[in-house]
């Protein structure tokens, strides 16, 4: 049976197999590739010149495969063999003695059609034998992102494991292929670097391949060194004007690779007997790191007697702990054990990974030992608005209907008591007191603002959800919260751009990183909001468009320099009107509302008939009844954005100015909108634009495919997250992915 296409046409995959003596095992690894899920691939054996019966293992798979014969040159020449035999426009790679879990094609050729400016994907592997690993990978929440990753391969901060990776043949004919020269020895690591200075790199979590024991560390230590210190010198250049637009040092980046290699030869040669070259290398490794106390302690132990070493090495064995028979080698890990990118680079001191291991290996204790007393998980909310509670809504309207999971309820913020915020959105039970908070034992802590942030201390996972997109107080990417950012084991990110602001500036990478969208808004584009049914349960007329005035919180903002003229203008119109105030602007604080009652000053317009002034945290019912919007810089207008229709927006510079927003959303957002500076160009601003609805329509598009991930289906990615989190395989019920017909945006659109 052959796997290619009757018709000759270019399968979608193409998968390169390097043999050299490989009888034993080749027949393991076919099998799991004829296994896959995936069907659209086409196989290449290059056998490299096997002197065992690799070949007669091969007859089973006679019709399905492509078999290539050369004399023995090495597996970067074997690889080069098959690519350049290769048809597919996607390329992985599994040597003879490895094997694939079946749905590893099939998660890689999505995650390329998610994101097709990947280059090179890569993924966990299970390190053991095939019959300890597990049947089937579990998937790890939504996909992230790929990102620019050459110094953290350069640097060796991340591993790319050959079995794992899949890479577009078009990156391969931009950068070339493996290296043949004998000498570089790593020339998968030589080969992934070129990759990722041209393209970038994503990841899967899961373990999708199965690596045997014995593969990932070189039986030639001395070449694989040369060879490190060849592709070092080979790539430095490159390395040192990257690690400049990143405003690294390069030179002091490059000690820590260089010491660890240098390390490594150290210790093979020691377990290898070779005490005088060991030392040498150590003594190496100590010119790079002269403070690494470990180095210095290795360096004295190769000065004692042979039988002394033998005796620790025996000593060591019998204390270490016993060695699992299989575990998961992580496709993004520090060679010292610890995930490379799930700490922020900003916060990476020896002191703070010392900390958090410790701090992990309490908290597995702890969360084994709750585990253990059967109850459910406990999922602590934490607000510092009513606002907070409404990004988290939409997911906790569903996993509420879970029995395995039970929810708290807490705020660290001074401006209101947790019980005001919640008892606003309807929430009385599990609602407690910061101190309260700080000793729970909790699965999962999920928060909205890093400013307002409870310090818990038996907390498993906490996870970040952004809670709106205009970019204010410097959020795109706030380099000075980098410490409370990095105590975050996730941040789920609305959009594309915020992310790669927070990769771009150090504060977030790798596990970490989570590209979900926008919860909040699924709402505008998934049909469950009905926009006549709306107005009529607020008693407006339905022969008057309604225009929504949402300004944003602030003493600066359209509401204090000319809020209650914009009503007047707006009622003199006769317009219906909806005034939708942010619920800071409800806080008589002056950092918030410079002390001003705004539910006093507004109750002049109680009793006009065309007025409603909404209480209600959720504006995303008034967004959907709202012909029009009139805003000055808020997540609101990019909201509305997705509706396609009417926005004004009123320009004042100092909000802008104190709010620190990013100049990049200010422009986005007025590049959409009519603005005006002052109230009496309000109407005809509205009026102009609601004769003419597509005026703006392909920059309100723009904003709604730049600012929102998938809208529509982000609290599916959330919910995903969340059970990752807390440990628990979703209920059908709660996080099946509903079905969507059509893109959600592009079905409103074409309604409007």
């Amino acid at each position: 049976m052959s796997f290619m296409s009757e018709d000759c046409q270019a399968p979608r995959v193409t998968i390169v197999v390097p043999a050299y003596n490989a009888a034993a095992n080749i027949g393991e690894a076919l099998a799991s590739i004829f296994a896959q899920t995936h069907r659209d691939f086409e196989v290449i054996v290059v056998d490299d010149g096997s002197t065992d019966g690799t070949r007669d293992a091969l007859e089973p798979w006679r019709t399905s495969i492509t078999y290539v014969r050369q004399p023995n040159r090495g597996p970067a020449s074997a690889r080069n063999a098959g690519i350049q035999r290769a048809r597919g426009a996607l390329i992985a790679f599994l040597d003879a003695d490895d094997v694939w879990l079946p749905d590893k094609l099939d998660r890689q050729v999505e995650y390329f059609d998610v994101f097709p400016e990947t280059g090179l994907l890569h993924t966990a592997a299970f390190l053991g034998e095939p019959r300890d690993a597990p049947r089937q990978s579990r998937r790890h929440g939504p996909l992230s992102p790929p990102r620019q990753l050459f110094c953290e391969i350069f640097e060796t901060e991340i591993e790319i494991h050959t079995l794992t990776v899949m890479v577009r043949r078009s990156a391969l004919d931009e950068v070339g292929l493996f290296d043949e020269r004998r000498e570089i020895h790593v020339e998968d690591w030589d080969l992934w670097l070129r990759i990722a200075a041209k393209y970038p790199v994503g990841h899967l979590r899961e373990a999708l391949a199965i690596h045997r024991r014995g593969g990932l560390m070189s039986s030639a230590p001395d070449k694989t060194f040369r060879g490190q210190m060849l592709v070092i010198a080979k790539a430095l250049p490159t390395y040192r004007a990257l690690c400049a637009t990143r405003g690294r040092d390069p030179e002091r980046h490059l000690r820590r690779p260089l010491h660890r290699m240098a390390w490594e030869l150290g210790h093979r040669r020691l377990e290898g007997n070779e005490p005088r070259p060991a030392r040498r290398a150590f003594r190496e490794a100590l010119r790079h790191e002269p403070a690494n106390v470990k180095t210095h302690l290795y360096h004295l132990g190769a000065h004692l007697p042979a039988p002394v070493i033998d005796a620790l090495r025996t000593l060591k064995q019998h204390v270490r702990p016993p060695r699992s028979r299989g575990r998961i080698v992580s496709a993004a890990v520090r060679r010292h054990g610890t995930e490379a990118d799930r700490a922020c680079l900003a916060q990476d001191t020896l002191y703070r990974r010392t900390r958090g291991r410790l701090a992990q290996r309490l908290h597995d204790i702890d969360t084994l030992v709750d585990h253990l007393r059967d109850r459910p998980r406990r999922i602590l909310f934490e607000a510092s608005s009513p606002l907070s509670f409404i990004v988290f809504k939409p997911m906790y309207r569903r996993l509420r209907a879970d029995p395995r999971i039970e929810f708290y309820f807490t705020s660290a913020t001074s401006s209101w008591p947790a019980q005001a915020i919640f008892r606003s959105v309807g929430i009385f039970d599990h609602v407690v007191s910061p101190s309260q908070a700080a000793w729970m034992r909790l699965d999962a802590c999920i928060n909205t603002d890093f400013y307002d942030t409870t310090w818990l201390h038996r907390c498993a996972s906490r996870l970040h959800i952004f809670h709106g997109v205009a970019g204010k107080y410097d959020i795109d990417a706030p380099v000075h919260l980098a410490p409370d950012i990095a105590a975050f084991d996730a941040l789920l990110f609305p959009n594309r751009d915020r992310l790669d602001r927070y990769t771009a500036a150090g504060l977030v990478g790798g596990p970490a990183a989570l590209l979900v969208g926008f919860p909040k808004i699924d709402c505008l584009v998934d049909g469950s909001l009905d926009a006549g049914a709306i107005k009529a349960a607020l008693g407006l007329r339905g022969d008057r468009p309604t225009v929504l005035y949402a300004p944003t919180w602030s003493p600066e903002s359209s509401l204090h320099v000319m809020g209650e003229a914009v009503i007047r203008t707006l009622v003199d119109a006769r317009f219906n009107v909806l005034v939708k105030l942010h619920d800071r602007s409800y806080d008589l604080t002056r950092r918030a509302s410079a002390g001003i009652d705004w539910m006093a000053r507004l109750s002049v317009f109680a009793n006009d008939e065309r007025v409603r002034i909404v209480r209600d945290p959720d504006a995303s019912r008034y967004l959907v009844a709202a012909d029009a919007l009139v805003t000055d810089h808020s997540s609101i207008g990019f909201e509305y954005a997705l509706l396609d229709r009417p926005i004004v927006v009123i320009d004042t510079p100092t909000l802008v100015e104190r709010a620190r927003i990013n100049p990049d959303k200010v422009r986005m957002l007025r590049s959409a909108a009519e603005v005006i500076t002052s109230p009496a160009d309000l109407e005809q601003a509205i009026v102009s634009q609601l004769a003419d609805r597509r005026a703006h329509a392909a920059k309100r598009a723009h904003i709604a495919d730049t600012m929102f991930y998938r809208p529509g289906t982000a609290t599916d990615r959330a919910i995903s997250v969340i059970y990752d989190a807390i440990g628990l395989d979703p209920m059908d019920e709660v996080a099946e992915p509903r079905r969507l017909d059509r893109a959600p945006v592009a079905a409103l659109r074409e309604a409007s």
